[in-house]
């Protein structure tokens, strides 16, 4: 009855690494819902920014005069909405990483992906699948009271 009465308190088996605070586990979810996020509006800002440059330097008869609505530049606004949007995304970015614990390497993978049409929403569902199958793997233990 001992050996029952042991077995029953010992330790679980689990790789230290998965071992999460609820504050930590709380925060990465919440960077990840961010981070889907920031990747949709931020990939469809720069294919928005790319369809605007394709018809403004290779479509329009005037590239000057291109998307000019009077006094409004439709074209810069374009582009300083993607830059802010793109600035909002490296923030999240980073948060996620720092919430996975991951390299900077993989970080700088997550930043360039926002700079090649379309890349950030493939990118972004494979992070997902990934960050998801990390955190049900995870072992989240509460603070002591």
């Amino acid at each position: 009855m001992s050996e029952e009465h042991e077995s029953l308190d010992s330790r679980p088996d689990f790789d230290e690494s998965d071992v999460w605070s609820v504050k930590r586990f709380t925060s990465a979810r919440n960077a990840l819902k961010f981070y889907r996020v920031m990747a949709f509006i931020t990939g469809t800002m720069l294919l928005i920014l790319t369809v605007e440059m394709i018809y403004k330097y290779l479509i329009a008869a005037d590239s000057e005069t291109a998307l000019n609505f009077g006094g409004f530049n439709l074209a810069a606004a374009i582009a300083i909405c993607h830059g802010w949007c793109y600035v909002v995304y490296l923030i999240g970015c980073f948060w996620l990483n720092q919430q996975m614990r991951w390299s900077l390497g993989r970080y700088l993978v997550l930043a360039l992906a926002d700079v090649v049409p379309v890349m950030s929403f493939i990118l972004e569902r494979r992070i997902h699948r990934q960050v998801d199958a990390e955190l049900e793997a995870a072992v989240v233990v509460a603070p002591k009271s």
